[in-house]
C-alpha cells in the first residue's frame, strides 16, 4: 500500500519553490504600487475603522474553525492513505471536472440573471409551470386570431380581392398584370414631393432623380455581380461605389488609404457582415471561442439579431442623461472575451451620436474593434459638419474606429436594398468572406451572406451618387437639417411635450412633460391625422426621420396637428382610441418579455399570410 503524501508538506515545498518569483514580483511591482498609493491610500483610510470593528469577529471567526479544518485535512490524509496513485490520480482528474462543469454552469446561470434579470427570469419559470403554459398557448391562438381577422377586415374594407394561395392555372395576359398591380399599388401610401407624412420609409425627392433610377435599374436588370466575368460592369461600379462611400467617412485619397468594404442588401446586413467579420477576426487573433459584443440599449435592433444568428453574448448598456452611450460604461463592460464594441452615430430612436471618440481610445487601448452604425447618418453627417452643423467626429478619421455600416438606400437616395460595410483594413474585411476549396461544383469564394445579388440595385446606388454628388448631398442635407430645426423649435413652444436629448441630426424625437400625457395616445391621434411617427420605448417617446420629402410647409403642418392632439390628450386622457397605446402600455409593464415576443410573433405570422 502507497502511503498517500502529506498535503501540508507539499504545500510548503511549493511555496519554498515560489518565494523567488514572488520576490521577482514585488520587486517589478514597485513602481506601480508607487503610483498607485495617492489613489488607495484615501480608501484604505475610510476602510480602517470598518476593518478595526471586524477584526475581532474575523479571529473568532478562524479560531473556531481552524480545529474544524484541521481535523478534515487528517481525515481526507487517512481516506488518501487507503488508495493507490492511480486512484488518486483518477479521483482528483474526475473532481476536477466536476468541479469545471459546476463552475460553467454557475457562470452561465450568472449570465442568464445579468443579461435578463431576475424579474424576467423567474416570470418565465411560471410561465413555463405546465397549467400555465396551456393557457399561454390558448391566449396566444386566440390573439392570432385576432390578428389575421383585423388584417383581413382591413383589406376587404379597401376592396381587396382574396389573396392568391397557388399558382393560376393559365398565365394571365401582360396588360391584365399591370392592371392588377396597378389595383395593389393603391393601396398604398402615396408620396408626393415634400408633403410626405411618413418618418423616414421614402429618402429621395425629384422627379428626375426617380427617372433615372428607374431607368438605370431597368438597364441592369438581369445582371448579378456574382458573375463578375459576364458582368463586369456591376462589379466595377460596387467598387467605386465602396470607394466613394469611404471617400468621406475618413478614408480614400485624403483620409487612410486603406479603408475598403463591400455593398450589401442592406444595413441590417451590413451589421451582420461587420458582427460576423468582427468576430472571426478576433477568433484568429485572440483565440476567443465564447465571444461578446457590448453595445448600447439605444443600438439598432440588427445588432440584437447579429448576437442571435453568431451566438454572441449581448452586453447591453445603458445610455446617459444625455442618451448617448459613454466610454466609461465602455471600459467597464469589456472582458477578455470582448470581440466588437458598438457605437452609433446617429441612434435610431434619439438622433444623437455617441462618445464615439472616448469610445474608440477605450477600443484602442484594450484591442477591441469598434463599429460605428452609420446606416442612418452615414450620408448626412459628413455634409452637415461641412455646412458648420454641430457633427461631433465619428469615422475613420478616428483611431480605433474598424468599421462601419452605410445605408446608399437612405439618405443616399439609391432604391431600396443596398447599403456599403466599410473596415479600417483588408485583414478585417477578409474574415466577412466565405472560401469553399474543396467543393464538387469548383472553387468558390463569396464576399458575404448572398451568392446571386442585383447588379441592377448596385448601379442604381452608382447612379444615385452620381447624379448628386457632393453639391446635391450637401443641398438635401442642409434642407433636413433646417426641418429638423424648425420642428425642434416648435416642439419647444407645446405645453406639454419637449424634445428628447440634443439630436446632431435629422432625427428629432419628443416625449411627454406632462405626467398626465400619454405619448402613445399621442401618436394615435395623430395616426387618425394621416401621420406615420415611430413609437419609442425606455423612455415612451415619438420620433420623426425628415428626409428630402418634407418641405418646410409640411413640418409646420405637422407642428399644428402635435399642438392639437397634445391639447387633446391632455383634456381627454381616454382619447386616442384603440390604436397602438394599449400595447405599448402593455409591452411596458410586463415582466416577461416572452409574452411580449409572443404578440409580435403572431403578428408577424399574419403578415406573411395572403390576407
Amino acid at each position: 500500500m502507497t502511503k498517500a503524501p502529506d498535503w501540508s508538506e507539499l504545500v510548503r515545498s511549493a511555496g519554498d519553490a515560489l518565494q523567488p518569483l514572488l520576490a521577482a514580483a514585488a520587486k517589478a511591482a514597485q513602481p506601480l504600487a508607487a503610483a498607485a498609493e495617492p489613489y488607495v491610500r484615501p480608501v484604505v483610510a475610510a476602510a480602517a475603522p470598518y476593518v478595526h470593528r471586524l477584526q475581532p469577529l474575523a479571529a473568532h471567526a478562524v479560531a473556531t474553525a481552524a480545529p474544524h479544518a484541521q481535523a478534515a485535512a487528517q481525515w481526507a490524509n487517512r481516506q488518501a492513505g487507503t488508495l493507490e496513485p492511480w486512484q488518486l490520480v483518477l479521483l482528483t482528474a474526475v473532481a476536477t471536472l466536476l468541479a469545471a462543469r459546476l463552475l460553467r454552469s454557475l457562470r452561465a446561470f450568472v449570465a442568464t440573471v445579468q443579461d435578463k434579470g431576475l424579474s424576467q427570469l423567474l416570470a418565465g419559470l411560471v410561465l413555463d409551470l405546465p397549467l400555465v403554459r396551456g393557457r399561454v398557448r390558448r391566449q396566444q391562438a386566440r390573439i392570432e386570431a385576432q390578428i389575421r381577422e383585423e388584417l383581413r377586415k382591413r383589406a376587404a374594407e379597401g376592396g381587396a380581392p382574396p389573396g392568391l394561395r397557388q399558382l393560376p392555372k393559365h398565365g394571365t395576359a401582360p396588360n391584365d398584370v399591370k392592371r392588377q398591380l396597378k389595383y395593389k399599388e393603391g393601396e398604398d401610401v402615396k408620396f408626393n414631393d415634400g408633403d410626405s407624412r411618413v418618418s423616414g420609409t421614402v429618402y429621395m425627392a425629384g422627379a428626375l432623380h426617380k427617372a433615372l433610377l428607374n431607368e438605370t435599374y431597368a438597364m441592369f436588370s438581369i445582371t448579378n455581380p456574382m458573375h463578375s466575368d459576364v458582368f463586369p460592369s456591376v462589379r466595377r461600379m460596387e467598387g467605386e461605389v465602396v470607394a466613394m462611400t469611404a471617400s468621406f467617412l475618413g478614408g480614400g485619397p485624403h483620409g487612410d488609404p486603406g479603408v475598403c468594404g463591400s455593398m450589401t442588401s442592406g444595413g441590417t446586413e451590413s451589421i451582420l457582415t461587420a458582427v460576423k467579420a468582427s468576430r472571426d477576426y478576433m477568433a484568429a487573433r485572440r483565440g476567443i471561442t465564447e465571444p461578446e459584443m457590448v453595445i448600447a440599449v439605444s443600438a439598432h435592433a440588427a445588432f440584437v439579431k447579429a448576437a442571435e444568428y453568431f451566438k454572441i453574448r449581448l452586453i447591453r448598456l445603458p445610455v446617459g442623461s444625455d442618451y448617448r452611450l459613454s466610454a466609461a460604461a465602455v471600459r467597464r463592460a469589456i472582458t477578455p472575451n470582448t470581440v466588437l464594441v458598438v457605437a452609433s452615430a446617429p441612434g435610431f430612436p434619439h438622433g444623437v451620436v455617441d462618445h464615439v471618440e472616448d469610445i474608440a481610445k477605450v477600443a484602442r487601448r484594450r484591442g477591441v474593434p469598434l463599429h460605428v452604425d452609420c446606416c442612418l447618418g452615414g450620408f448626412v453627417l459628413p455634409f452637415a459638419a461641412k455646412l458648420g452643423y454641430r457633427v461631433p467626429r465619428f469615422d475613420f478619421s478616428v483611431p480605433g474606429v474598424t468599421s462601419m455600416s452605410v445605408d446608399t438606400h437612405k439618405f443616399g437616395m439609391a432604391h431600396k436594398g443596398t447599403s456599403v460595410v466599410l473596415y479600417r483594413s483588408k485583414e478585417i474585411r477578409k474574415h466577412q468572406y466565405t472560401s469553399i476549396t474543396d467543393w464538387t461544383g469548383g472553387l468558390y469564394i463569396s464576399p458575404g451572406f448572398a451568392g446571386s445579388r442585383s447588379g441592377a440595385l448596385i448601379a442604381t446606388a452608382w447612379a444615385a451618387m452620381v447624379h448628386l454628388g457632393e453639391e446635391g448631398y450637401l443641398k438635401a442635407t442642409d434642407a433636413m437639417m433646417k426641418a429638423a430645426q424648425q420642428f425642434i423649435a416648435g416642439v419647444q413652444a407645446i405645453d406639454g411635450i419637449e424634445v428628447v436629448g440634443e439630436p446632431e441630426m435629422c432625427v428629432v424625437a419628443f416625449k411627454a412633460s406632462h405626467r398626465r400625457l400619454d405619448i402613445y395616445k399621442v401618436q394615435d391621434l395623430l395616426s387618425k391625422r394621416g401621420w406615420h411617427l415611430n413609437a419609442l420605448q425606455r423612455p415612451a417617446a415619438l420620433h420623426i426621420c425628415f428626409t428630402s420629402a418634407h418641405s418646410p410647409g409640411i413640418v409646420e403642418l405637422l407642428l399644428r396637428d402635435v399642438g392639437e392632439v397634445v391639447a387633446q390628450a391632455l383634456k381627454d386622457p381616454t382619447a386616442g382610441g384603440d390604436g397602438k397605446a394599449p400595447l405599448y402600455g402593455m409591452a411596458a409593464t410586463v415582466p416577461d418579455r416572452r409574452i411580449v415576443s409572443q404578440f409580435l410573433t403572431a403578428f408577424q405570422d399574419a403578415l406573411l399570410e395572403p390576407i
